[in-house]
């Protein structure tokens, strides 16, 4: 076809058809990295120089308790491939194996299986380690750390505050709230209480702001908060951050200070994932690849393209969602598509906090920004979801998305709405991938 476009499909392509009038501006992906030829020599170079804070292998750890804080399984770090150095820098500092413990940071999602744990890990290198799942409505788990100068209620995982180190493993990627992850992001959400995560993230969001993706770490309230909540657990904390290829491949390591190394690897992420197109698009194609597993973590690519398409516009996200929903709320009762942005025009951005309070006001505080931030892109661009794997009445349980499992009908419809001629904005690798001057585009269409 003459107007085809291939995006990554799993182990093979996605071939779209389109309009044959449809000016495609471009396929726009971030020139990739070539993963390390050797993850953990990489790290281990790293770890050497760490930035801001002493190497751990130069520390005293003898008769020290070491807690690792690893990210779970809905993340794409890959760390068995780095964690065998991070444990031989802390062995070589004095630390006993059975004074090293992992805990992971699940935030509100479920516990992980002994069966994901070892594939997180690696099983060679969970073996002898007592490891812990993170549960963020256990009270007895937590702690309480007082009230931040944002007014969120802090309560920690116990064991943050029983450890004499913590080293937290992550990734650093963009981020729609944080501009990009990693740093202290892995203890708080990732370790912190259910009040203490709900609070953080109503941090800045208003409709002005609403998607902060891209924009540099101390410019997000969310993670100014954060970072001052997760530093009241008392202890030094110690990073190990990769910084990922399109194929979540670990291409280098920022190691130390939570802050200033994850400063550091903000911002050559920034190189590596920010694109920027021409002119505003009729219609956006973005794709979640690599984040193919569920829909909560398919949607990023939706909020990382989200300012490429003019408001109005169509957004037309590919999710493979191979594990289906996962762990994406879908409400008891809503409205169908169509009648819930009807509703969202007629109340207008700045009152759909408001709404939210009052129709969410039973539902965690996290839930009430889910559906702010959905209801916020719901207003200003039609939202279409191709994807074969999910059930086909997901879209209507979420009344914020247009699903089809039938490209033919998509494109026809998305057609009728933005016309023959419409410019087309192509993201293969959306899940990875944000555009140039969303941070500065955080007004909505009135």
């Amino acid at each position: 076809m003459a107007n085809r476009i291939e995006l990554p499909w799993g182990a093979g392509r996605l071939s779209l058809d389109l309009p044959p009038r449809w000016r495609v501006l471009g396929e726009f992906t971030p020139p990739d990295l070539a993963p390390a030829t050797d993850a953990e020599t990489l790290c281990r170079a790293s770890l050497a120089r760490p930035i801001a804070a002493a190497p751990l292998a130069d520390r005293d750890l003898a008769g020290k308790r070491v807690l690792i804080v690893a990210d779970d399984v809905s993340r794409p770090t890959p760390v068995a491939q780095f964690f065998r150095p991070v444990r031989d820098a802390l062995l070589a500092a004095g630390a006993r194996r059975d004074d090293i413990e992992i805990l992971f940071a699940l935030g509100v999602h479920r516990p992980m299986t002994e069966a994901e744990a070892q594939h997180k890990i690696g099983p060679e290198n969970l073996s002898g380690h007592r490891w812990h799942n993170h549960n963020a409505f256990d009270r007895q788990a937590l702690v309480e750390r007082g009230v931040t100068s944002r007014g969120t209620p802090v309560w920690l995982n116990r064991l943050l505050t029983e450890f004499d180190l913590i080293v937290a493993l992550g990734a650093i990627e963009p981020h729609l709230l944080l501009g990009f992850s990693g740093g202290y992001k892995m203890l708080v959400p990732g370790c912190a209480g259910a009040v203490t995560i709900g609070h953080n993230h109503t941090q800045g969001a208003s409709h002005r702001a609403y998607n902060y993706v891209g924009i540099r770490p101390d410019d997000s309230p969310m993670r100014l908060d954060l970072e001052e909540a997760a530093a009241r657990c008392g202890r030094e904390v110690f990073i190990i951050n990769a910084a990922l290829n399109h194929d979540v491949q670990p291409v280098r390591f920022f190691c130390g200070d939570p802050l200033a190394a994850q400063r550091a690897g903000a911002d050559f992420v920034r190189e590596h994932t920010e694109v920027e197109t021409p002119e505003p698009a009729d219609v956006v194609i973005t794709n979640s690849a690599p984040f193919d597993a569920d829909l909560r973590q398919g949607m990023k690519c939706v909020g990382n393209t989200f300012f490429a398409a003019r408001p109005g516009g169509v957004i037309i996200a590919a999710a493979r969602c191979d594990e289906g929903r996962g762990d994406m709320p879908t409400p008891p009762v809503t409205l169908p598509y169509g009648a819930m942005r009807g509703l969202m025009h007629l109340i207008g951005p700045q009152r759909i906090m408001g709404f939210v309070n009052v129709v969410k006001r039973f539902d965690p505080i996290e839930q009430k920004f889910l559906t702010h931030f959905g209801l916020q892109m719901l207003h200003r661009n039609h939202i279409y979801l191709y994807s074969e794997a999910l059930e086909p009445d997901t879209g209507r349980k979420l009344g914020l998305i247009r699903q089809f499992q039938d490209l033919r009908r998509l494109l026809a419809d998305a057609s009728a709405r933005v016309g023959e001629s419409a410019a087309v904005a192509v993201f293969p690798k959306g899940g990875v991938t944000y555009t140039r001057g969303a941070q500065a585009s955080l007004v909505p269409a009135s």
